[in-house]
Parts: structure tokens; sequence; C-alpha cells
């Protein structure tokens, strides 16, 4: 009898072991399971997208005054399949605090609607499908078993990831991503973990996607030349201001246009009007993400009139405002690096500096992120003009304590 009641617990110990150790293995199986799944979705959605804009853009004059058809789709099928209420907002609150799960078929019409904008001309980004696909893979992938934390670092890591691989800048998504949703930086033992956990998934999957084939953007900015001084420094703070109110301006515009919206949803039809008459007077110069912009901005610089930036603003927040799926991102690389060249013009500032701060900074205003633009500098242009970002960045800090498109 005595020999049973000393089995029993042995048993007992036994099977928790074993019950642990089927839980540590199904964790890590999940947690790579996600960095490579959003690795190979970004890439081939990167290229897909990419490829449609080249094949489509020859026909923008007969595609682009189909766009109210594209709209009447997006409105609808969002609201058929009940994901009208869920965005980049959503998944900010789902890394921060419990949210359901979303269904698989989101990131499915998420990108289908993406591609149709883009395919038909609408001044959108791309990102949005990235980093909310990316979220919504983490937070399924997260077991029910999964303590609330964990779930929510599932959700921060897929959206990183997302980041990561689509735009090939594992540093600046990590910090983007976690400035975002307003993660508060300690170094606990979990949160170490958590931070090299992170770094690991964006290098892998800013390397996987690089390897599928989806190219990264990078211009090596030199600065050799620049001759550093007072006058140069303060023509650097002050095109640091300007960056910082043109993201806020931009805000701004698309938050009233959301709200008119909101209000009165005939208003949508009169904007697209408004879009697609501009966009046909312009010959479709501020269609899609705004690469033939940021392309000029780096290599034709000549090229660039003094209101590519604002027409690019108007129409991205139009398109944006009235519901159009896709993000903010790369038309907000594209009013940066637009405006970086007149100013550079104008205050006889090297115009591939002013470029490329531009390029990072308008962004980093537009969503309130301080760290971010300094390592998207760093990591788009070379570890040189990173130093050349860190006093706009901080003037980003100073000035932009409220103006977020993601609140």
């Amino acid at each position: 009898m005595n020999c049973k009641f000393k089995v029993a617990p042995v048993i007992i110990q036994y099977k928790e072991e074993k019950i642990k150790n089927s839980m540590f293995k199904n964790y890590y199986i999940r947690l790579v399971s996600l960095m490579l799944l959003i690795a190979i979705c970004c890439s081939v959605f990167g290229q897909i997208l990419l490829k449609l804009i080249e094949v489509t853009s020859g026909y923008y004059k007969y595609l682009i005054v189909l766009t109210p058809i594209i709209l009447l789709f997006t409105k609808f099928s969002n609201k058929y399949l009940k994901t009208n209420t869920i965005g980049m907002k959503y998944f900010i609150e789902a890394a921060t605090d419990k949210k359901d799960k979303v269904s698989w078929s989101f990131p499915f019409i998420l990108t289908l609607n993406t591609l149709l904008a883009h395919g038909f001309g609408v001044s959108v980004g791309r990102e949005g499908v990235a980093v909310q696909l990316g979220g919504a893979i983490g937070g399924n992938l997260a077991g029910e078993d999964f303590s609330k934390d964990k779930k929510q670092f599932f959700v921060k890591l897929g959206m990183i990831c997302g980041f990561a691989g689509l735009f090939q800048t594992p540093l600046a998504a990590i910090v983007f991503i976690l400035e975002v949703v307003s993660e508060k930086f300690n170094f606990t033992v979990n949160k170490v973990y958590e931070y090299i956990t992170y770094i690991i998934g964006a290098y892998i999957s800013a390397f996987v996607s690089h390897k599928l084939g989806l190219e990264k953007f990078f211009v090596g900015i030199d600065v050799s030349n620049v001759d550093i001084n007072i006058g140069f420094i303060i023509k650097i703070i002050l095109i640091g201001i300007v960056f910082v109110f043109v993201g806020i301006f931009f805000v701004i515009l698309q938050r009233k246009i959301k709200e008119l919206v909101a209000l009165n949803d005939k208003i949508s039809w009169i904007l697209l009007v408004v879009f697609i008459l501009v966009s046909i007077i312009f010959e479709y110069r501020y269609a899609s993400l705004g690469t033939n912009l940021i392309g000029l901005s780096f290599t034709n610089f000549e090229q660039i009139q003094i209101y590519d930036f604002i027409l690019k603003i108007i129409l991205t927040a139009i398109c944006t405002g009235i519901g159009f799926s896709g993000g903010e991102v790369t038309p907000l690389f594209a009013i940066g690096a637009t405006c970086g060249v007149i100013l550079g013009t104008y205050l006889g500032l090297p115009i591939l500096v002013t470029a490329a701060l531009g390029y990072c900074l308008v962004f980093s205003a537009a969503t309130k992120t301080y760290i971010a633009p300094i390592l998207l500098a760093l990591e788009v242009f070379g570890y040189k003009l990173m130093f050349f970002a860190i006093i706009p960045s901080f003037l980003i800090y100073l000035i932009n304590k409220k103006y977020s498109i993601y609140k």
C-alpha cells in the first residue's frame, strides 16, 4: 500500500512535466511559425503590389474613373464581414489590452481591398496590410491557454514582423511599433526576453522577405562634403520644424475628413470626385504609393514641383479618410521627400540630405514617434545620415504631443 502511494505523486509529477514540455514546444512552434508566415505573406504581398502598380499605371486614365466601384466594394465587404471597425487602432489596443481575435477573413479582405485600391490608382499606402496582417496572425496564433501578457506579446511581435518584412528595416520596425503602442521601455528579465525576441523576429522577417524576392529601398547618402557649421545647424532645425508641422497638418486634415464623412457619407463621394479630377489634371502623378515621387526626389529632383507634397497630402488624406484600404506610411515618405527637396533648394542645403530627412521625419511627425526616424535614417540612408536626424527627431518630441494618424 505504501509503495502505491509513493508511486502516485511520481506519476502526477511526470504528467505535469510532460504537459509543461508539450506547452513549451507548442509555444516555440507557434513563435517560429508566426515569424515565417508573416515574412512570406509580406514578401508575396509586396511583390504582387509593386507588379500590379507597374502593370496598371499605364491605364490609370481608364481605371481611376472606376474608383467609386472600388470604394463601394470596400465599404460593402467590410460591412458584410463586420471588419469595418478593425484597423490600426484595433491592433494598437490589442497590443495593450484584451481584444477578441479577428477572423482569418480579415487579412484576406484587407489585402484584396488594398490591392484593388492600388490597381485603380488610389493614393494610399501599403503598411496597413503588413502591420494589421501581422497583428491578426499573431493574435490568432496565440494559444487560448496563453496569459494576457503572452497574447499581447504575440500581437506586438506580429506587427513588428509585418513592418520589418515589408520595409526590411528591422530596427525601425521594432521601435516604431513599440512607440505606437506606447510601450514603456524597461529592462526586467521578462522585458529583455521580449526585446530579444522582437530583434530576432524582425531580422528573420526582413531576411526571409528579401530572400523571397522583395527588394529593399536603400539610398546611400554621402555627407562627407557637408560643411557642418552654426548656419547649417540652424537650417536643419528650421526644416525639422517644417517637417513636424507638415506631418501634423496631414493628421488634422485626415481627421477632419473622417469626421465629415461620419456625419454625412455623401461627402465621401464628393471628395472622391475631387480626387479623380485632380488626378486627371495632373496626369496621375499622385496616384498609388507615391514611389514615383520618391524616385524623382533622389534621382531627378529638378523635376519635383513646389506643389507636389501639398497635393499628395490632400489626395492621400482624402483617400484614406473616405474609407479606402491601405495605409499612409509610403505616401508620407513621398510627402516628406518632396517637401525636403523644396526646402533644400530654397535654403541652399544638400538636396539629397534634406529629401532623406523629410522621408523619415514627416512620417514620424504624423505617427508621433521620436526614435523610429533615427533608426529609419540608419537603415534606409546609412549611418552617417542618422546623426542628422537626431535634432529634428527631438523637435518632434517637443512640438507634437497629441497628433497621430493612429490616435
